[in-house]
């Protein structure tokens, strides 16, 4: 049962198997920086079984992955994904298509877009959003209103990575059953497709907020889901938000970890002002909604050392662990 799900139960099967999550969090490794930085997302419904690449599946839309090469060759940039649900299926041929994008350079959530369209019009929906979004009225009667709704993506990809099928869908189970299915319809739970980090399985990406979690357990989904406790009690389950790189990651983790769950609301924005050797120094700069509350960190990241990971017929190599070694509120 998925209930019966526990981080020793994970941590021994997987040891036993050598696959790559448990070799991860036997090794403390953290994954702050690991969240995907992506402008926008484009998110398509393919029923399972998915194969691995996910185009060669039975369910994949003839067709799709044609349009999406070609706008890749065309010069966009966008993270394409495929998800599914088991208890929230679209109606005989048609498709349900979620669509991410970032609003400004600062902001607190993407911006979220669901159609709802008859497969012979998908495969022209998704090349408009990607190569001609000022076209999009066109599809307007197709458009559903979900803005407020929160959608957690667990990876399920079990055929692209072991690791990730074998625990996200006990989590995904869990999420739905236990949360989704009580929340009025403002918390909707989705199969994912591969979204990389599958030795953080699970893992999970919270949208619109843009959020990437890290071996997550039964144990942390209410402080993830309800947000009760600190945050600090799951911040080493944080891969990081986003919206922002890698190193700016790592400083808006301690960050969050300061300023509590209201961080989430604020616009933030995040550059690197200076990287010297293995020291990078980050600014992030944050205001709330009506611009009431407004503040600066700055804050030097550094290596502070190295864990070993590989498993899932990887090789065993070195992976440079992080420290926030400074921080300073400017304003």
């Amino acid at each position: 049962m998925a209930s019966n799900v526990t981080a020793d139960m994970c941590m021994s099967e997987c040891h036993e198997h050598k696959l790559c999550a448990a070799v991860s969090r036997m090794s403390h490794e953290d994954p702050i920086g690991s969240a995907a930085m992506h402008d926008r997302y484009v998110l398509v419904e393919v029923p399972v079984p998915w194969e691995s690449p996910i185009a060669d599946s039975k369910h994949f839309p003839a067709g799709l992955m044609d349009v999406i090469k070609r706008a890749m060759d065309q010069g966009q940039i966008f993270r394409f994904l495929s998800f599914v649900s088991d208890q929230h299926r679209s109606p005989k041929d048609c498709r349900r298509v979620l669509y991410y994008k970032r609003p400004s350079p600062s902001f607190a959530r993407f911006v979220k877009t669901e159609y709802l369209v008859p497969e012979m019009e998908l495969n022209e929906l998704v090349e408009m959003i990607i190569c001609e979004p000022d076209r999009l009225n066109r599809f307007d009667a197709y458009e559903l209103d979900s803005t407020n709704v929160r959608d957690l993506f667990v990876c399920t990809h079990g055929s692209h990575d072991v690791c990730c099928g074998k625990f996200g869908y006990p989590i995904y189970k869990l999420l739905e059953d236990n949360y989704a299915a009580q929340s009025s319809g403002m918390l909707r739970v989705w199969r994912a497709s591969h979204f990389g980090g599958h030795r953080y399985a699970p893992t999970i990406a919270d949208l619109p907020e843009g959020r990437y979690w890290a071996h997550i357990e039964p144990s942390d989904l209410d402080t993830l889901v309800h947000r009760k406790g600190e945050f600090s009690g799951i911040s080493r389950k944080y891969r990081g938000w986003g919206g922002i790189g890698k190193y700016e990651q790592m400083l808006e983790r301690e960050i969050f970890i300061r300023e509590g769950w209201d961080w989430i609301e604020y616009n933030k924005s995040a550059v690197v002002i200076n990287e010297e050797g293995k020291s990078v120094q980050v600014k992030i700069e944050y205001s709330s909604i009506d611009e009431s509350v407004s503040g600066e960190y700055e804050g030097t990241i550094a290596v502070s050392n190295s864990v070993k990971i590989g498993g899932c017929g990887n090789e065993t190599k070195d992976v440079e662990q992080y420290v926030v070694q400074k921080i300073m509120k400017l304003r």
